[in-house]
């Protein structure tokens, strides 16, 4: 049989596969015809390996693809390693069933803008510095003993993250409070440390604990001694405080437990009045319901129990129950912009009648980022 006649059967059983490898480029057909004219050997057809998929690189552009590479990974970590800034400013109005905890303060509102300012630094791949200033100017309608401006200023936050199982904080706090002159005595300037361990546990569960510690100096206000005189003493306070918080992450919310316990002690020697225990336990959950809106609530708990600060009548020492159950949300209209509710209802019982209230506070803030 002559090669002509060979070749037929063969053109005629690939008739229909030429149909179906219509939409294959050009050059792969051609190659497919090459492959089968050329591997016919005594009516046997042998099917030669298809071409790599990748094409050989080049020595020279494989090195200059790398070299770009490293390139742009020392630019991202120089990047990380530079001063950062960023802020807000915001500006919230509130209103208050009973701000003044007495009756003749029964609702007002108030006008609260505030400042926040961020800057940070990572020193090392681990190491990173922090500074913030916070301040804010608080005024009521017609409380105006409620009047003043604060001014927080943290020169040193250390953040040291070794891997994903431990983080180290430590910072400190200066602080300037001032009231209005017929206020004035609760006006203070304050020095504040703080320390703090987190551990993540397992996935989604981790826990912290932390201690803070502050001096506070009252500008205006002097110390008395026992008989209830003003020495030349200006009243100082100290406060020493333990909190440990555990949390998760159940889909998108935070949900997280506080144990709080602080003591509280003062030169003022009258009846101790300023020296206490604070035991507290604060309860929350919050998350994003959707890439905009943002939910928060918490319930806490609080017992007060003073030392020797004796209720009226009594021999007895008075203690505080204060109950606060608060929830927020918030929107981000854009980058820039957020819009923000929140409502804190608090209730104090005591054993001392004069110094039970209630008071529910509702706030509206608008806050700008930049």
């Amino acid at each position: 049989m002559t090669g002509k006649s060979r070749s037929f059967p063969r053109l005629t059983g690939y008739g229909l596969a030429a149909l179906m490898v219509l939409t294959l480029p050009t050059q792969v057909l051609l190659a497919q015809e090459k492959a089968q004219g050329d591997d016919s050997t005594e009516g046997v057809t042998r099917r030669r390996e298809l071409p790599p998929l990748t094409a050989q690189i080049p020595p020279e552009e494989a090195l200059a693809a790398i070299k770009r590479r490293a390139q742009k990974i020392l630019e991202a970590r120089r990047a990380a390693r530079r001063l950062k800034f960023s802020g807000e400013l915001s500006t919230a109005v509130a209103y208050e069933t009973n701000p003044g905890t007495a009756s003749d303060h029964k609702g007002d509102t108030s006008l609260e803008p505030n400042t926040y300012m961020l800057l940070s630094k990572k020193l090392t791949p681990a190491l990173t510095w922090q500074g913030t200033y916070y301040g804010t100017y608080l005024q009521y309608v017609r409380y105006h003993s409620g009047d003043y401006t604060d001014h927080i200023i943290t020169p040193l936050k250390l953040q040291w993250q070794p891997g994903r199982v431990w983080r180290l904080e430590s910072w400190m706090d200066l602080e300037r409070n001032q009231y209005r002159d017929d206020a004035r005595d609760s006006s203070y300037k304050q020095i504040k440390w703080t320390g703090r361990i987190r551990q993540n546990l397992f996935k989604s569960w981790y826990h912290q604990l932390q201690y803070e510690w502050f001096g506070r100096d009252y500008t205006h206000k002097k110390a008395r001694d026992g008989a209830g005189a003003d020495t030349e003493t200006y009243r100082k306070d100290a406060r020493y405080r333990f909190r440990h918080k555990v949390g998760t992450t159940v889909k998108k919310a935070l949900l997280s437990v506080e144990n709080d316990f602080y003591l509280n002690e003062s030169n003022d020697a009258r009846n101790d009045y300023y020296d206490y225990e604070v035991w507290k336990i604060n309860n929350s959950v919050s998350g994003s319901l959707t890439k905009k809106l943002y939910l928060s609530g918490s319930f806490a708990f609080e017992r007060k129990n003073y030392r020797e600060r004796p209720v009226s009548g009594l021999v007895v020492a008075r203690y505080d129950d204060k109950y606060t159950l608060s929830s927020s949300a918030s929107y981000d209209l854009n980058k820039t912009w957020r819009l923000a509710y929140g409502l804190t209802f608090d209730h104090l019982g005591s054993n001392e009648p004069t110094g039970e209230y209630d008071n529910a506070k509702h706030s509206f803030t608008v806050t700008a980022k930049f």
